[in-house]
């Protein structure tokens, strides 16, 4: 019966050479030369440092050829001796602040408010997961949170806690919340049904089935929706310290304008780019190093 089977069995096609079948001699792969990969690895940097090394260069250009005024655009040759020599400062006596102080600041109240922010929502998402009756009830209103700009939450935040730190790490919570459990929601809804039915099949209870299947799978989106919550919290939170939190980065650009020191402002403005990018590296770093089965593209 086996022999049956196997003479009725279709067999693959071979190439035919003198009536004997033969098979295709395997095909080499060439290795990559380990110039181009060093090169490769090279590439991001070098065009990161080009590309601002070209910017830098067309602002101090445009500044000494009278393109635009250096009294509110101070070039690079204004701007970095201004940072270096310590004159990023607001304030008088105890009350003084610096640019490192700001940044530190600015960073403390981010980091609160995104760890509270992020666990609220993906708690609130699998609540939303788990009873029907919740998503009728909590979705719509997690829906409508969503768009409302940061910046509206100010007046409210201020009136509750008062100026300060809980302020901004209310500011930069609201930002998030809603955003990131309606993507926390979405990532988990697109995870494939059959994944959830093979499981339950092998006897995989509702704590496993998170652990081993949900989490692990909707694990690159929410790590990417991590990223846009950072943006979003950056952004949140400048905005709050700008609009009547009387400290941080924004603060300290928002004094600086009204001082109508441009130099202090452009130093500002320079942090939050270096630090934003730098924090955003670090977090697609982690990405990578959490999520280690999804190729980078």
């Amino acid at each position: 019966m086996t022999a049956q089977l196997a003479a009725k069995a279709p067999q693959p096609d071979l190439p035919q050479t003198g009536g004997v079948a033969t098979s295709e001699p395997p095909r080499k792969v060439r290795a990559i030369p380990s110039w181009r990969r060093a090169a490769t690895r090279l590439g991001t940097p070098l065009s990161f440092v080009f590309a601002w090394a070209a910017l830098l260069g067309l602002w101090e250009l445009g500044a000494a050829l009278g393109w635009f005024s250096d009294r509110i655009l101070p070039p690079p040759s204004q701007t970095i001796p201004f940072l270096l020599a310590g004159e990023a400062q607001v304030g008088f006596g105890t009350q003084r602040t610096g640019l490192l102080e700001s940044i530190g600041v600015t960073l403390l109240r981010i980091a609160v408010g995104l760890v509270l922010g992020l666990s609220a929502a993906i708690g609130v998402a699998f609540l939303i997961l788990q009873v029907r009756l919740l998503r009728a009830l909590l979705l719509p209103i997690v829906q409508s949170i969503a768009p409302i700009a940061p910046v509206a939450w100010v007046p409210f935040a201020i009136a509750i806690v008062g100026i300060g730190d809980p302020a901004a790490i209310f500011v930069v919570f609201m930002a998030i919340f809603g955003s990131m459990c309606c993507a926390a929601v979405a990532a988990f809804d697109a995870v494939p049904e059959e994944y959830r039915r093979v499981a339950r099949s092998l006897g995989a209870g509702t704590a496993e089935l998170w652990r081993t299947v949900l989490l692990p799978a909707a694990a690159p989106s929410l790590m990417t929706m991590v990223r846009m919550s950072f943006f979003a919290a950056w952004m949140a939170v400048l905005a709050g310290e700008m609009a009547g939190i009387n400290s941080g980065l924004g603060y300290l650009i928002i004094m600086g304008q009204q001082m109508y020191n441009m130099k202090l402002v452009m130093v500002g403005i320079i942090a939050i780019g270096v630090v934003g990018f730098t924090l955003d590296r670090l977090l697609l770093v982690t990405q990578r190093r959490i999520i280690w089965w999804e190729e980078p593209k």
